[in-house]
């Protein structure tokens, strides 16, 4: 992975509350920023998923479940032969 060298200010503040946990974890700041940047990114991703996929369920096209999965599920059960 190719990496780039960039210059950012942080308060205070938020260094004094990170340092113990980079300690706790052994992390050094570089280290440290990277994950919580791919973090940031991953739960991105999972809220645009969500987003993007809501409403893709159709009570319609799955009238077994109308009286729950579990309902369903009890119904699969008995239907099965041994």
């Amino acid at each position: 992975m190719e990496r780039v060298m960039k210059t950012v200010r942080f308060p205070a503040e938020v260094l004094k509350e990170i340092r113990p946990i980079m300690r706790e974890k052994k992390m050094n700041f570089t280290a440290f920023v990277i994950e919580a940047i791919h973090n940031y990114l991953r739960i991105l991703r999972y809220k645009e998923g969500i987003n993007s996929s809501f409403g893709a369920w159709k009570n319609n096209d799955h009238p077994e479940l109308k009286g729950g999965v579990d309902h369903n599920i009890g119904n699969l059960r008995k239907a099965r032969t041994f």
